[in-house]
């Protein structure tokens, strides 16, 4: 018992902040899906996971945050666009409601250099599935009518934001019954 104690659950992300014309789009989607159950993510911890990493040792806290710093420190900032309304899970059962990205090389490479180190020096798993950057709008509990769900959705798919990553974030996140708490544990900037 005392050795979960001491595990961590983190993950390595960076602020999303959508501008005052996607915050009304927001509400609206919101408004125009009160029939269907979804928890809506609170737009003060809306953010875009570069890698979940789970429960994590504490003694191993220490080597992660020089292995960021140091794979951070050697890329630069880069431009971001939203460009899309997307779904994980199938049209007969939509499971969580997202915003996705222009492809970006310069996000793929740092995903690609935190993976290495994190997989090689930590021996943590290998991310599973492709690495798909996204913001999480809503995770969907149950669709009161598919058709009517859908045809929403569809009315909803002219988000567009261009937006500068200059920082990532080390977060803890903690489960409480009112939904999650991210905690900063470190931020590291990446080179101008």
């Amino acid at each position: 018992m005392h050795f979960l104690s001491t595990m961590k659950r983190l993950f390595i992300a960076f602020k999303i902040e959508l501008n005052q014309e996607n915050a009304n789009l927001l509400q609206d989607l919101r408004r125009n899906t009160v029939y269907d159950s979804i928890v809506w993510v609170n737009k003060n911890i809306q953010h875009c996971t570069l890698r979940f990493l789970g429960k994590t040792p504490e003694n191993k806290i220490d080597t992660l945050k020089n292995i960021i710093q140091e794979v951070v420190t050697q890329h630069p900032s880069f431009a971001l666009e939203i460009e899309k309304l997307g779904f994980f899970g199938s049209r007969y059962a939509p499971k969580v409601i997202w915003l996705g990205f222009r492809p970006q090389p310069l996000l793929q490479q740092l995903f690609e250099a935190l993976e290495q180190r994190i997989v090689g020096e930590l021996g943590m798993e290998k991310n599973d599935g492709h690495f798909v950057p996204h913001i999480t709008l809503g995770r969907i509990k149950k669709v009161d009518n598919k058709r009517r769900f859908w045809a929403t959705m569809e009315k909803f798919t002219p988000f567009y934001q261009k937006m500068e990553v200059k920082e990532i974030i080390l977060y803890q996140s903690r489960l409480e019954k009112d939904g999650p708490i991210y905690l900063e544990l470190a931020k590291y900037s990446l080179h101008e």
